[in-house]
Parts: structure tokens; sequence; C-alpha cells
């Protein structure tokens, strides 16, 4: 079987896989890929690499550097890859993009993935429903009967529903079909049982900035981020002295985030203490890395060993020196923050090379149900990533990631018929 073949099953298998995060199964692409990037290195043949590309392999390079840096050992933890290192399975597929073509075809494929996608969730939550003897419609304030459908957590699954929608809302906008319409509703069901306010937001915002893109209003999305950022700056502004005050040399393994949201907040409610671990712990924990080391921050994996202890030139060049190093998802709960924190502002301005070169890659491609979709996705995964780290998150990541690998193959394979077209014309031409 040929390598091409192989990763085009081992794309499907993860794309379908994505429906849970339970069962290792959606990162079979970047673990082929690992096996058989070496190899390609020898090939002759490659298409055109878009410049998202080019960044990415940077962007990789850099972050294996942090990681030899910090903590070799990394490297050989399952529960790095799970959970500080992610970001490898998220994206590796993509480094092997540039070599393939295969002739997808990709609306149908996704249309496909959209039912098997939303009869899944159907089963999860017809399960949850009788788990919790309906509770989980009827009594919304017990985080015990959130629907998180198969995966870990409930903001993974409303990430991947919040994905799905996307797609569903896509192709009914361009089919006009009423079974679209129906899933839509049962999808956005799910997406509410989770009570991910993320996920919401981030569909929301996806379609309302790729309206703006569209019609040539730009500038509003920038508007909006620079809002988000302000406002979150602003929120900053008032919680990073109570996080230097009561959390930064707490000890939080035993009382955990009770040790200070009580005396801060009083009784709150779950989802009141969610928020204010974000603005009172890890949003600042991110921002006390950056203004440690504000160049490559503080070491890849760093954020969430904790108490944090510097060592090296203070707020020019540290490392956090604490010996206890863990693998969990403590992360900062913000994605660019957490880049941030734990690269600095060279890793931070890498990886947003990247993020907005994939942005004009997308944009240039031939409308398309999944060219669309991707967009949309995109923009979405992009304002998620403002209040959780679901940039790198691999329930959240990977189905943008596949569906973008599936997408390219299509398109490199379009490429190369149209120019061995345009190499037998100019062959067939009189002299």
């Amino acid at each position: 079987m040929k390598i091409r073949t192989l990763f085009y099953i081992a794309l499907l298998i993860g794309l379908f896989g994505t429906v849970t995060n339970l069962i290792f199964i959606s990162p079979l692409p970047s673990i082929l890929a690992l096996a058989v990037l070496p190899y390609l290195f020898f090939r002759h043949s490659v298409f055109v690499i878009p410049r998202f590309i080019y960044y990415l392999y940077i962007y990789f390079l850099f972050s294996l550097a942090g990681i030899l840096i910090y903590y070799p050992p990394s490297l050989l933890a399952f529960g790095f890859y799970r959970y500080d290192g992610n970001f490898i399975i998220s994206y590796l597929p993509l480094l092997l993009i540039a070599f393939f073509s295969y002739n997808v075809a990709v609306d149908s494929l996704f249309k496909r993935f959209l039912v098997f996608a939303t009869l899944v969730n159907g089963v999860a939550f017809g399960l949850n429903l009788v788990l919790t003897n309906f509770a989980a419609i009827t009594d919304w304030g017990n985080p015990e009967t959130y629907f998180h459908g198969f995966f870990k957590s409930t903001n993974g699954a409303g990430g991947f529903i919040s994905i799905v929608l996307s797609l569903n809302i896509v192709l009914f906008l361009q089919e006009r079909k009423r079974k679209w319409l129906l899933m839509i509703f049962i999808n956005f069901v799910f997406l509410i049982a989770t009570t991910s306010r993320g996920s919401l937001l981030g569909l929301i915002a996806g379609f309302a900035f790729y309206f703006f893109d569209r019609t040539n209003r730009a500038y509003l999305i920038r508007l909006a981020l620079f809002a988000i950022v302000a406002v979150q700056c602003a929120v900053l502004t008032y919680t990073y002295p109570l996080y230097t005050m009561y959390v930064r040399d707490a000890d939080l393994s035993e009382a955990g985030a009770s040790t200070y949201i009580s005396p801060l907040f009083g009784e709150v409610s779950t989802k009141s203490a969610n928020i204010a671990i974000r603005a009172v712990e890890t949003w600042p924990r991110a921002v006390d890395c950056f203004l440690h080391s504000p160049l490559i921050g503080t070491g890849f994996g760093s954020v969430n060993d904790v108490p944090l202890r510097y060592k090296g030139l203070p707020y020019v060049v540290s490392l956090n020196d604490q010996p206890k190093k863990v693998f969990n998802d403590a992360h900062a709960h913000h994605s660019y923050l957490h880049i941030l924190g734990e690269q600095g502002l060279v890793g931070l301005a890498i990886f947003l090379l990247f993020w907005h070169a994939l942005y004009r890659y997308l944009k240039k491609g031939a409308d398309s149900i999944v060219q669309k979709f991707l967009l949309v996705s995109y923009f979405n995964l992009s304002v998620m990533s403002f209040t959780e780290h679901r940039i790198t998150s691999p329930s959240n990541a990977l189905p943008l990631v596949i569906a973008l690998c599936l997408y390219m193959l299509k398109r490199n394979f379009d490429t190369k018929k149209r120019n061995s077209v345009v190499s037998t014309s100019s062959m067939e031409s009189p002299i």
C-alpha cells in the first residue's frame, strides 16, 4: 500500500475518531506522521509548500528547543503529549501534507461525518439522560449532570460540538435542506447541554467574523479582537495583584482554589468559581511567567509546574526552577497567554505568524462547503482560545487540522492535475 493511501486512511479514521477523546483514535494521523516524516525528506517530488507550513516547522523547532532546555524527559512521557505538549499531537499531520495529493470527495465526506458525529453525540446524550434520571435537562445547576458526550470534559465536548455545528450551519446555508435544519436544532441542544459558554461564544463569533470577512469588513474583526484583549487586560490589571498576594506562593495541592476563592468572593456557584479561577489564578500565572521571562518564556511545559520558582536573569530570561514536573490540564485556560508565558514574545510571534498565514491560505481557496467550514471553524477556534487553551487541544484542534489535511490533499490533487493538463497542452502545441 502506498504511503499516500495509508495517510488518507489514517486521516479518515482520525476524522471520525474525533467524536471522542476517551479512546485515542483521532491521534492516529499524528502517529503515522511521526513515523514517516523522516523518510519524506528524501523524496524528490513535493508540492509547493504553503507559507503557513514553513511557519509551523519553525514553531515545532522552536518548541523542541524549549522542551530540551526546560525538561528533556518530557519527550518520553505519555502525559506530556496528552496535556502540556498536546500541540504536537494536534498539528503534526500538517507537516506531511505538502508531500501528498489525493482525489478526495471532501464535500460528501464531511456530510457523512456530520451525520455520524450527530448520531454518536445522540447516543451519548441519551445515555446521559438515562444515567442522570433526566436531571441533565431538569437540574442545570448541577455540574455532575452536565453533558460531555464521549469526552473527558464539558469544554472538550462543547468545543467539538461547536465545530460540528459550524459544519452543520454551513451545509444548511449552502443547500437549504430541512434535514440540515433539523440537525442544527439537535446539535444546538447538545451544545447548550454542555454549558460551555466559550464554545457558544466561539460559534457565534466564528460566523460573525466569517460574515465580516466575506463582506470586506475585516476592520470589524480587528476591532472585536482589540475589544476582547482590552477587556481581558483590564481584568488582569485588577486580578494580577490578587494573584501575587494570595495565589503565587500558596500551596494549592490540598484545598485547591478554595484557598483564595472563598476569602475573596465568598460562596459562589461552580460556573462563577471557574471564572474566578481563570481571572485570579491561571491567567495571572501565565502573565507572571511572561513578566519574568518576556522574550522566550519560562520553559515549554512550565506554566502548570507550581509553585513557580524562577531562576536566571530576573525579568529578562528566567526558567521555572520548580523541581516537581507535572503533566495535567492545569494550563492557563487561555491559549495566547499560555504560549506567551511558556515561550515568550518570540514563541507567540511565530505561532501567530503561522496562524495568520493559515487564514490567508484558506481565504485564497476556491469556494466550497469545506472551505467555508474551515474558515468559520478557524475563527471559532481563534475566539474560543481567549477563554480556554483550545488552540492546541486535540478535542478542538484535531477536527480542524484533519479537515484541513483532507482539504489540502484535494487541493494538491487538483493542482497536480491542472499542471499536468497545461504541460500536455504545451507539448502538443505546434512550433
